[in-house]
This record gives C-alpha cells, structure tokens and sequence, in this order.
C-alpha cells in the first residue's frame, strides 16, 4: 500500500505539521476546509 509523506507550512504562525496519508487529495481538502483538529488552529 502506497503512503504520502507531506509537509504543511503555516506562513501565519511560522510552523510545519508533518503528517501521512494514504489519499493525498482528500487530506488536503480536509485540511483547506479546517476538518482536523490537530491543524485547525493554523489555518
């Protein structure tokens, strides 16, 4: 099975959250409409 290692940078807060996934769009339409608690708070 296929993994995705990513990095998000926050420019706010000047910040990187690394995470991985196996659906790498879903994760990021996840993430753009503010669905994770764990990088909500850096959107």
């Amino acid at each position: 099975m296929k993994y995705y290692v990513y990095v998000l940078r926050s420019a706010k807060f000047e910040r990187n959250y690394v995470g991985f996934t196996k659906n790498l769009a879903k994760r990021l339409r996840q993430h753009n409409a503010g669905k994770n608690k764990s990088t909500q708070p850096y959107l």
